[in-house]
């Protein structure tokens, strides 16, 4: 079936580092043509929204801040809402507690007295030992909930190297408090659900597009939609025969996209 809406990942996708992949803006013209619509959806906590646009237009490629822009960031903020969470202890860089201020009061330490709802934790390139000691007693000594914006264990950079992502962040909490943390963002399910009405198509009609399997895939492998895994990130074609939720279609990078769409009419 002729797919209306594809759902990119960013990092290892569309881009290594400062480097546009190659092929990336050919395959976005098509789509243009094409009249297919696309989101970027990332997992990455630290950095806004603003910071994704501004890096995907100077690339060169078609793009608005309010249409074509998501990231586990709103999905959080979403589900802290709806739960009426209100105090909250976060770990994330500091454009993730400037958007979370907004709309909860972001407890600064660890004190015996102190109110918190939830801890929250996001990738983070300004972490400091601090956040983990006192989020580790909030989660020892607090029945509270433990929110992880991604599940991503790390984030590829250029040359094929990779820097640690929240996943690892969350696992070195889990093994100090045995606390395992609910991840909002891919491989959650409900963002696809989401994209689907705001983008008034099929789930038959969606492509996932993104390089890690055990959140770009699996996303999609949950949602029950068409996926597609580039080799140009963090997974080789050995992982792929690996893991044990394949991806639809697999392809070396995103240069190929046009010909795998037209196909799928």
């Amino acid at each position: 079936m002729k797919k209306k809406l594809v759902i990119f990942d960013m990092d290892g996708t569309i881009y290594l580092g400062k480097n546009l992949i190659d092929g990336a803006l050919s395959a976005f013209e098509y789509l243009n043509k094409e009249h297919i619509n696309y989101v970027f959806f990332t997992n990455n906590s630290s950095h806004d929204l603003e910071f994704y646009y501004q890096k995907i237009k100077d690339f060169g490629i078609k793009c608005d801040l309010k249409k074509n822009f998501y990231s586990s960031t709103e999905v959080t903020i979403d589900y802290l809402k709806t739960r009426n969470i209100k105090d909250i202890y976060v770990i994330g860089n500091e454009c993730l507690k400037t958007k979370l201020r907004k709309y909860f009061n972001i407890i600064k330490e660890y004190k015996e007295d102190n109110k918190v709802d939830a801890v929250v934790c996001g990738f983070s390139t300004e972490l400091v030992y601090q956040e983990l000691k006192d989020a580790s007693l909030y989660l020892q000594t607090r029945d509270i909930p433990f929110i992880a914006t991604n599940g991503d264990y790390r984030c590829p950079i250029e040359d094929g190297l990779y820097i640690p992502d929240c996943g690892g962040m969350c696992e070195w909490l889990r093994l100090c408090t045995g606390k395992t943390a609910k991840v909002l963002g891919k491989p959650n399910p409900e963002i696809i659900d989401y994209l689907a009405k705001e983008f008034k198509v099929n789930k038959e009609e969606i492509l996932v597009v993104g390089d890690r399997l055990y959140t770009d895939i699996l996303v999609g492998v949950n949602a029950k939609v068409d996926t597609l895994c580039v080799l140009s990130g963090e997974s080789s074609i050995d992982d792929v025969h690996k893991y044990e939720h394949k991806p639809t279609y697999i392809l070396d990078s995103i240069k190929q996209l046009p010909d795998l769409l037209d196909k799928c009419h």
